[in-house]
């Protein structure tokens, strides 16, 4: 199986090839994976790179060409020839030199990877970089089938749109309060989140999702503390019209449910500017219900969409421009009080909520001199309403009839980055600009008594500016050795205030500071590469109502050192990753409830993170086999005012092992090709949270799914099966804030699903 560089599945499904296309050019001699990543850039082309390629140069290449002048020119000298695989699709085959005898499998092919905003193939990325790539049609992934694919991501389970991304075990809290995420959330170049939840994004007409491990100060600004998660929607292609359309039926626990999805690009202007459409809905059927009801009450509806156009203004200059949104809205939660064997709970008030997401986006790129101009903008919304049965909690919040709590929280982020990229191939190799970031936040919390609504019992107005220049680049040491350096000069003033029982306003506070980084790289052979990184982050502080000294809670910062290792064996079919780290987190900021069920923020204290992650693929014949697995002690080891701890206080939330493993097979049936899928995994146990009375066990469960998929021409059918064996376990010891501490809460694991899914391409 080859994964591609830039995906084009929409064109690819309409199987007509537009005429050819003159692209200028300019592409200096280099390593062959530099060059073909520099052409990809330039020309929009998804060129698949052999794992097995021996060490070779490129010939230069400037100029007007097609794709293919430009490819049958770059690998003249080399053992290589392109095969193309659809309008803008190539792969790289040796030439034959002697008469074939049978067809071999192509080994998977490298990713390029743009989320240290430098092209490059991942398999010569210094930092840990893991690529998933999401199925296509309805019924699509989210955040949480990211983290089942990828060793080192944790995510909480409130329900979709409230759940928030851990990496590497940089856990601050389970309770969304108004602490900056410890993940930058991007959607392209455009940040989307500061202290919200990831906004359950539906990963449709997505070309893969890039997670980046460990800080990521210098390129991320503040708050990328464990990492990057990094969605990259497929981009609007110019070279021909396609569409597809799909459609799916779901059960889960007796209920039923449906989603829909279709995808339509078009291209303008002869060529020189395309548009791109999608759009998608799901009703999805709950398995959670009130004793007594034999309804389900966690149902969810979501809908969404998004447009992009391109247009290709003058030579080598890519115009992108996008609008998307989403909204979600769940009937109730998702939680019991029972056990987690139960699927039904006490009865009590509805606890619905929504939540809504946009975005829009703009960039360009294009060359200056030898160097490449990237430039983006963004504006991104997110809303959060939940409700919460309150109960004998109305007197401590201020009203004794009070019967639910509502939470309404509006967020915005403003980003901008312009930055300079070198071309690639060279000795050094480097990236530099400067950001400007604002973040919004207003929270409103209201008590609300038979319908009635009661005067707000919680209210904060926040906006976060943060400004940066940074810079990020590699040396050629020798032919082997790659030394990288970088750091981020920043410049973060937060604005804040909030009331509840008392009232606490603060003016403009800034924060300035350095990031830095380094990495060192060797790679003994083509295809073998061991790295050595130094990584830090830093988060600002803000108001802390319980500090009667100062009434804040100061800054936090990580910094890690990691040693891993990518290697290709058996010729290029077998790819095995993996690596150790070792992780220091200075004043932890964390969210957590107060006595009567608000949250607030402080600093928690210090922790150490040690950890290790390994994963491995083999391709062989039309047998795909895939593994993976992860240990980390994440542990809380000093409190912030020196009193003693328990000796095994664990960060919220993050297990300290996961596991997976995937079998594909291929077959052959008389309309077409079939692939059959059997795969397990692994969540081992986790803590709610590091305070005291709720440090309470979840996880430690194993899960088996299945799939079938034939295909049938244009049309495609698959069947799938997830937690096949029904087992029950708690994802998620929480709930509702007011009620947790008074009772046992558990997030029951979905039950067995079969889903039914028919996908056509035009």
């Amino acid at each position: 199986m080859w994964l591609l560089a830039t995906a084009a599945s929409v064109a690819s499904a309409s199987g007509a090839h537009a005429a050819e296309r003159r692209f200028a050019i300019d592409v200096p001699a280099a390593d062959l994976a530099s060059a073909l990543a520099a052409l990809s850039l330039q020309t929009g082309a998804s060129i698949g790179i052999d794992l097995r390629i021996e060490p070779a140069r490129s010939r230069a290449v400037r100029g007007r060409h097609t794709i293919a002048e430009a490819l049958a020119k770059m690998l003249g000298p080399t053992p290589y020839r392109a095969e193309r695989m659809g309008p803008t699709v190539w792969r790289l085959v040796r030439r034959p030199t002697e008469p074939k005898r049978e067809v071999a499998a192509a080994p998977t092919a490298d990713i390029v990877v743009t989320a240290r905003k430098l092209t490059e193939p991942l398999s010569r990325a210094a930092p840990a970089v893991s690529v998933y790539v999401p199925g296509s049609g309805a019924a699509a992934a989210g955040a949480h089938d990211v983290a089942a694919g990828i060793e080192g991501l944790a995510v909480t389970n409130l329900g979709p749109g409230r759940d928030r991304p851990f990496i590497r075990g940089v856990a601050d809290s389970p309770f969304n309060g108004f602490t900056q995420t410890t993940v930058s959330v991007n959607v392209d170049d455009a940040r989307v989140t500061y202290d919200a939840p990831e906004p359950g994004l539906r990963l449709v007409d997505v070309s893969r999702v890039e997670v980046l491990k460990g800080p990521q100060g210098p390129l991320y600004g503040t708050g990328a503390l464990g990492g990057v998660y990094r969605i990259v929607p497929n981009k609007p292609s110019t070279d021909s019209f396609g569409a597809t359309s799909d459609l799916a039926f779901s059960s889960v626990a007796g209920g039923l449910g449906a989603a829909a999805s279709g995808v339509v690009n078009a291209p303008l202007l002869d060529g020189r500017a395309a548009v791109r459409l999608a759009a998608y809905g799901d009703v999805a059927s709950g398995w959670i219900r009130n004793a007594g009801d034999p309804r389900t009450i966690n149902d969810a509806v979501i809908y969404g969409g998004r447009i992009a156009v391109r247009a290709l203004p003058a030579s080598g200059w890519v115009v992108d421009a996008s609008a998307s949104g989403q909204r979600i809205a769940m009937r109730d939660s998702q939680y019991v009080d029972r056990g987690e064997e139960d699927l039904s709970r006490t009865d009590r008030l509805p606890e619905p909520s929504s939540s809504g997401f946009g975005l829009l986006g703009a960039s360009v790129a294009g060359p200056v001199g030898r160097l490449r101009l990237n430039a983006s903008t963004s504006q991104s919304w997110q809303t959060l309403d939940e409700t919460f049965d309150v109960g004998a909690f109305g007197p401590a919040l201020g009203s004794a009839s009070a019967r639910t709590y509502v939470d309404r929280r509006r967020h915005s982020v403003f980003d901008q980055e312009v930055r300079l990229t070198s071309a690639p191939g060279g000795s050094v190799e480097w990236t530099a600009g400067a950001s400007y970031l604002k973040a919004t936040t207003l929270a409103r919390g209201s008590l609300e008594a038979d319908g009635a609504q009661l005067p707000f019992a919680f209210l904060l107005h926040r906006v976060i500016t943060e400004a940066a220049l940074f810079a990020d680049g590699s040396l050629l040491l020798a032919p082997r050795w790659r030394i990288g350096l970088g750091a981020r000069l920043f410049r973060a003033s937060t604005d804040d205030e909030r009331s509840e029982d008392l009232n606490i306003a603060t003016v403009a506070r800034a924060s300035v500071g350095v990031t830095p980084s380094a990495s060192l790289t060797y790679a003994p052979s083509e295809g073998r590469t061991v790295y050595l990184r130094f990584g830090t982050a830093f988060r600002p502080g803000g108001l802390d109502p319980s500090n009667t000294r100062t009434g804040r809670y100061d800054s936090d910062e990580v910094r890690s050192l990691e040693m891993g290792a990518r290697v290709q064996v058996a010729g290029g079919r077998l790819v095995l990753s993996g690596g150790g780290f070792h992780t220091r987190w200075a004043h932890i900021q964390s969210d957590y409830l107060l006595a009567d069920g608000l949250v607030a923020t402080r600093n928690a204290g210090d922790a150490t993170i040690l950890g290790f992650e390994a994963a491995a693929d083999w391709h062989s014949g039309r047998l795909t086999l895939s593994a993976g697995a992860a240990g980390q002690r994440a542990r809380l080891v000093s409190s912030v005012d020196g009193t003693d701890l328990p000796a095994d206080r664990r960060l919220p939330t993050v297990p300290d092992a996961t596991a997976r493993i995937e079998a594909r097979r291929r077959v052959r049936i008389p309309t077409g090709e079939a692939e059959i899928v059997v795969g397990g995994s692994y969540v081992g146990a986790s803590r709610l949270s590091f305070d005291d009375g709720l440090d309470r066990r979840m996880g430690d469960f194993a899960t088996v799914h299945a799939a079938v998929t034939a295909r049938l021409a244009a049309v495609e059918v698959r069947l799938m099966l997830s937690n096949l064996l029904d087992v029950r376990a708690d994802t998620f010891a929480f709930g509702n804030p007011f009620r947790v501490r008074s009772e046992s809460q558990f997030t029951p694991l979905q039950p067995r699903a079969v889903i039914l899914r028919v996908s056509r391409g035009f």
